[in-house]
């Protein structure tokens, strides 16, 4: 596994990745963490992407502020653009690392993350940095997938290869495909008190899910073979069969998905 200053984020400048993330909303894949917003906090989204969620947070805690950070320059022009359409004058977005943030203790009253975590390879660090831009009573949020927790059916061989290599991918870029279920050891190790978790079940069983499903899937795999082939993991020809087992999937009248998010709040101690 590389070490952390090898750490590679697998999907890094896929527009096809990217256009998928940009189908998230505050509304589906926060609901867990927006009900404890207010107007007029101070909130921050560490790992934004193009910043669908953070432009949600923003209209919650209006004329709060809210900052989205990613550490993809591509990511946060998009996010960029996203926010000068939308005329949302208490949002901004910066470019920065979770490992370290580019604020002051104490900044901000909130904070959110969704589907970073997992590909870090010290998640733990990460998340002190955040405890340490909070103020003390302040509250994080954080969201997974926990690839343990996936259904799909019906299953074929090669869809069985291509679930066991989003583990190995992920793993061997330093991240963790099971951390999600570890969300609440990881906040107190962080230092956050008060600290409970859930999942939610985000599932494909009609035509239009089962599309965007395989969509994503089919996204996902092409950062995921930039390093299954490097390795030699697979060739061309394996991914362009892959890609096609997935549209065979797709057409399947019985095809179903289900895929579990961990998720998980605490608080900073006052």
């Amino acid at each position: 596994m590389p070490s952390t200053s090898a750490e590679v984020y697998t999907q890094q400048a896929n527009p096809a990745f990217e256009a998928a993330l940009a189908t998230c909303t505050a509304e589906r894949d926060a609901a867990f963490f927006t009900r404890h917003l207010r107007p007029g906090m101070r909130v921050l989204d560490a790992g934004c992407g193009p910043g669908t969620i953070t432009l949600g947070l923003a209209q919650l805690v209006a004329p709060g502020s809210t900052v989205g950070i990613d550490r993809q320059v591509a990511l946060i022009e998009r996010a960029r653009a996203l926010g000068a359409t939308r005329a949302q004058a208490n949002l901004r977005f910066a470019v920065a690392d979770l490992y370290g943030l580019p604020f002051a203790d104490q900044s901000f009253d909130a904070a959110f993350s969704n589907g970073v975590l997992m590909h870090l390879a010290e998640p733990v660090r990460a998340l002190a940095q955040v405890r340490r831009v909070l103020r003390p009573g302040g509250i994080i949020g954080i969201r997974d997938p926990d690839f343990g927790a996936a259904l799909y059916a019906p299953m074929t061989p090669r869809l069985q290869c291509w679930l066991e290599l989003r583990v190995r991918v992920r793993q061997y870029n330093g991240g963790d495909p099971f951390l999600g279920r570890h969300h609440r050891r990881l906040l107190l190790d962080a230092g956050f008190v008060d600290v409970e978790a859930g999942a939610s079940i985000d599932s494909a069983g009609t035509p239009a899910t089962i599309q965007r499903h395989a969509a994503f899937l089919k996204s996902q795999l092409v950062g995921l073979a930039r390093t299954a082939m490097a390795q030699a993991w697979m060739d061309p020809a394996q991914v362009d069969e892959t890609l096609a087992e997935i549209d065979a999937w797709m057409q399947r009248p019985d095809a179903f998905a289900a895929t579990t998010w961990c998720e998980a709040v605490g608080r900073v101690r006052e």
